[in-house]
């Protein structure tokens, strides 16, 4: 049986792979390589945002963004892979 959190990383690593096969010009694809402004911000660790998720995410499959870029372009072979991943992170 698969835990809470193995589900949202699947769902998580499933929705990105459908933003990367997405248009350049959606606004969901653009968002992944938007990159915020250095800014000043308040003591303490910053929050994390989507896409140090989706890395973690990623590197906890092995595999790298740049592959990652690839590898979702065929959208069966990523959903398997990521099913397994997923099922491996349980045994």
């Amino acid at each position: 049986m698969k835990t809470l959190e193995l589900i949202i990383k699947q769902t998580r690593l499933r929705w990105f792979g459908h933003v990367l096969r997405m248009d350049d010009d959606r606004i969901p694809k653009q968002a992944i390589s938007w990159e915020m402004s250095a800014t000043s911000r308040g003591p303490g660790r910053p929050r994390k945002n989507w896409n140090e998720i989706i890395r973690q995410d990623l590197k906890s499959i092995g595999v790298a963004w740049k592959d990652a870029e690839h590898f979702t372009f065929d959208r069966e072979a990523w959903h398997e892979r990521v099913a397994q991943c997923v099922l491996i992170d349980t045994g």
